[in-house]
């Protein structure tokens, strides 16, 4: 399989600054977007939607739902996908 070279590159996700008041990801909500890793092996399109109905339930009046999919993502991946 033909791969990129990562020796010497940062996290590909960044997430931008966070300047929220009292924001917190709740444990519960990374553990069941850890009940469905996703390992290279299933089908992508089924990973992304259960992550999208996840992320979609949790809301902060002062963080973008953009910003909340990009920190949880990481946790979303296991093995070699990550």
């Amino acid at each position: 399989m033909l791969q990129a070279p990562i020796e010497e590159y940062e996290d590909a996700i960044v997430v931008p600054p966070i300047n929220a008041n009292n924001f917190e990801l709740k444990q519960t909500l990374i553990n069941l977007v850890q009940s469905n890793q996703f390992t290279g092996r299933q089908d992508p399109h089924n990973h992304l939607r259960f992550f999208n109905k996840v992320t979609s339930t949790f809301r902060h009046p002062e963080v973008s739902n953009t910003t909340i999919k990009l920190l949880l993502f990481p946790f979303s991946l296991e093995g070699e996908a990550r």
